[in-house]
């Protein structure tokens, strides 16, 4: 009778042998074994990445939050410096529409005229 052979059942005992200078002592024949780590030391090795991420990753996110809040008060700053700006101008504006003098004053300083009876000196 004729044996069948599946994937399940049969064995493979081949020994295979790398080709080149991985895993050899550069004697044909003579390999050099792989260094077996414990599970606790990959574990270990894996806690201390994740370690390492997280630290860089809040470290990181800590200086994006800084920024921002040097922005941010810097943006205030502006903020409260045109509002200051926008009610001077608004105060000056009610203030020559509601005095004829004043108006004038405005409108002499804008244009860089003088009256009739004043006199221009001229300090050097």
């Amino acid at each position: 009778m004729k044996r069948e052979v599946n994937l399940y059942s049969a064995r493979t005992s081949a020994s295979v042998r790398p080709v080149g200078p991985v895993g050899f002592d550069g004697a044909i024949g003579v390999r050099r074994r792989a260094p077996r780590f414990p599970n606790y030391v990959w574990l270990a090795m894996i806690i201390l990445t994740i370690s390492a991420l997280s630290y860089s990753v809040y470290t990181r996110a800590r200086e994006q939050e800084r920024e921002a809040r040097d922005s941010y008060t810097e943006t205030s700053t502006q903020v409260e410096n045109a509002k200051s700006v926008n009610k001077h101008i608004k105060d000056q504006t009610t203030r020559i529409r509601q005095n004829p003098e004043a108006a004038a004053q405005a409108a002499q300083i804008q244009s860089r005229m003088i009256r009739r009876n004043e006199v221009v000196v001229s300090l050097r």
